[in-house]
């Protein structure tokens, strides 16, 4: 740690630096950006600087060590203890500059204060003294000390009012079938969560539990604000944790396409914990604002959806579904039997089969296996019909969903090439009653296994 050095030239010691700076903040929440070491090491130093090591222990007595580092690499240690400690209040430390070896070469001693503002804001104050100047090379550092600390907090502004997370989308929809997938719960269960209890109306409280990496999330949210086809809002919380953010959706027409606009404020407010960082967060809501919702509502008119949930766990629904053995014992409707001629599960790999109805009619079908996410996904282009008939064309996705102990959730997505293709198929063959059968057969099957 910090040594001072043992011969002392008399010194031009004194001089005082005050800087002041109000921040859109909570009091609390600044005092904890300023006592934290995680908090401290990213914003600690001028504009460009980092801080690899960061001994922050905010208690009266301790050391402080922090090394900050330029963006050339050069290191900058600096040492240093607290003084006092008052929540969230007042905080007094000393610290300085060390040399190659170790060596303090000045001492400030600095009192920053924290009041509270109207309106949840913040006014910090950074009193700092030079007490003590140990080395000639002081003086250069001890010239750049007010820049580097006004820069300093500046940074610790970028920490504590943060921008809000937003995501804009034009989707090829109109703002009503855009308004019905963000509000209804079985929409929203087809691209979102599965909520319960969800209505737009405010006042309206409703969770959703999602597991992810090893994670149980379980949501607590309560609608605030809801402005038909234009606007809906609701708080965004973590039952067990503290903290409430806010997330808004916005929708304005644009000809027949919908411009939607999410914003989540208040992500600071959640718990300082990797599974809640930022970064999360933003590809999350990239994922479901740019990717799911404009899948499901621009595609709605062009798919066959049906989904059961099969007694049976995730892993065993998944090996029926990806092993001829297994497959021919339940595949289609009821009354109908199945011969595979080819069954190549890997990306690219063809699956050739014969279905026989009860009336005696074959059906061909091929398929190419597209993309496979074990034990959770399964995409394979299509193309087959009855023999000498007319023939159907589309991709076809199956989900794989836990859905509590023992039980897997089994969703079937067929997207065609147009909607008068999609509604000659279902015309044609009955395709989502046949499904249901399929699903129902499947679930019978695994059951037993």
């Amino acid at each position: 740690m910090a040594k001072k050095a043992k011969s002392t030239p008399k010194k031009p010691a004194g001089a005082e630096y005050v800087i002041t700076r109000e921040y859109a903040a909570p009091r609390e929440m600044v005092w904890r950006a300023c006592t934290d070491a995680n908090r401290v090491a990213q914003w600690w130093g001028p504009r460009g600087f980092s801080a690899p090591v960061c001994e922050w222990d905010s208690k009266p007595g301790n050391k402080i060590h922090v090394v900050m580092r330029a963006p050339n690499g050069t290191d900058y240690p600096m040492g240093g203890k607290f003084i006092e400690v008052v929540p969230p209040k007042k905080l007094v430390t000393t610290t300085g500059a060390l040399d190659d070896k170790g060596v303090m070469m000045f001492e400030f001693h600095h009192t920053m204060t924290l009041d509270e503002l109207p309106g949840g804001r913040t006014r910090l104050t950074m009193r700092s003294r030079l007490i003590n100047v140990f080395t000639p090379e002081a003086a250069k550092y001890v010239g750049g000390f007010e820049a580097g600390m006004t820069q300093s907090l500046e940074r610790l502004a970028g920490l504590i009012e943060p921008e809000p997370l937003v995501v804009e989308r034009t989707i090829n929809a109109p703002v009503e079938r855009v308004w019905v997938a963000l509000t209804t719960p079985e929409q929203m269960g087809r691209w979102y969560f599965d909520v319960e209890k969800f209505q737009p109306q405010a006042g309206c409280e409703f969770r959703f539990v999602v597991e992810h990496a090893g994670n149980t999330f379980d949501h607590r949210c309560r609608v605030t604000e809801v402005v038909p086809q234009k606007k809906i809002a609701y708080t965004w919380r973590y039952h067990g944790h503290t903290g409430d953010s806010l997330v808004t959706f916005e929708l304005s027409a644009s000809g027949k396409k919908t411009k939607l606009k999410l914003t989540h404020t208040g992500l600071e407010n959640l718990p300082d914990a990797p599974q809640f960082a930022r970064k999360n967060f933003e590809q999350g809501w990239n994922s479901l604002i740019s990717d799911s919702l404009p899948d499901y509502v621009e595609n709605l008119d062009r798919e066959v959806f049906v989904s059961r949930v099969l007694s049976a766990p995730r892993e065993l629904v998944w090996k029926a579904m990806t092993s001829s053995k297994h497959v021919v014992n339940w595949w289609g409707p009821r009354g109908f039997t199945t011969t595979i001629e080819k069954m190549d599960f890997r990306v690219g790999g063809v699956w050739k089969h014969i279905m026989h109805g009860p009336d005696g009619a074959n059906y061909p079908n091929k398929s190419v296996f597209k993309e496979i996410v074990k034990p959770e996904k399964i995409v394979y282009s299509h193309a087959g019909g009855k023999q000498g008939g007319r023939g159907a064309s589309f991709v076809s996705t199956w989900t794989f969903e836990e859905a509590g102990k023992n039980k897997t959730k089994v969703s079937i997505r067929h997207i065609f090439g147009s909607v008068e293709r999609r509604d000659l198929v279902v015309k044609q063959y009955n395709v989502i009653e046949g499904g249901k059968q399929t699903l129902e057969r499947f679930g019978e099957y695994v059951a037993k296994m």
